[in-house]
């Protein structure tokens, strides 16, 4: 398992363009984030992008697999198909937390630094990512698995831009405040039912992924 995890790094961080692109998405994502200071881009950038960066590691490490056919000589090697699956998770799990992590200094920023949101606010709206986080996640490695590369890329910039145009019209139907007044239990809740939903598209992509190269 180890083998994989780190083989999907080399994957997302050691092929030019895999890397480039996450150079560049941290730089503009910093600029757009660290200079524009509203509640709306606050809670725009913890619930929406960040889960979205700790998405991306199953489409690099996709690519490579099926550009060299990496999958059939895979399952020759001493794991079994659900070690295969879960070490592709457990990376996905490393880069929700990056991203997180990511998301905790820019939190502390527009809290501390510009005070766009409250210490307790700031609580929420991290409880509400880290949710969020995994069950786009757990969506995104399940279509991945089922679809492969190229309708997969497809799969997830569809959930992507449904994902930001659920939040959108959400904050224009309903506001921010019900999500900086929500209920602690709403939220713990909420990652609750994340972790269900990621242990059920672990489960899912372990039968399709058995399936497919049985």
């Amino acid at each position: 398992m180890k083998g994989i995890i780190l083989k999907d790094l080399y994957d997302n961080f050691c092929i030019l363009k895999n890397a480039a692109s996450y150079v560049f998405a941290i730089i503009f994502l910093g600029l757009i984030g660290f200079l524009v200071h509203t509640k709306y881009h606050y809670v725009l950038f913890l619930g929406i992008i960040a889960p979205i960066l700790g998405g991306a590691a199953v489409e690099s490490s996709t690519e490579q697999d099926e550009a060299a056919n990496f999958n059939k000589l895979q399952i020759t090697f001493p794991v079994t198909k659900t070690e295969i699956v879960i070490a592709k998770y457990i990376l996905g799990l490393g880069f929700v937390g990056a991203s997180n992590l990511l998301a905790l200094v820019y939190s502390l920023v527009q809290v501390y630094g510009y005070h766009v949101v409250t210490p307790p606010e700031a609580l929420r709206i991290t409880g509400f990512g880290i949710s969020i986080s995994l069950i786009f996640l757990s969506v995104i490695y399940v279509g991945y698995f089922l679809l492969g590369k190229r309708w997969g890329t497809i799969f997830f910039v569809f959930i992507a831009a449904l994902t930001g145009g659920l939040y959108g019209a959400y904050s224009y139907l309903f506001g921010l405040e019900t999500f900086l007044e929500c209920s602690p239990f709403v939220i713990f809740g909420c990652i609750f039912a994340g972790i269900i939903i990621l242990t059920l598209s672990c489960l899912a992509s372990i039968k399709i992924y058995t399936r497919r190269y049985s």
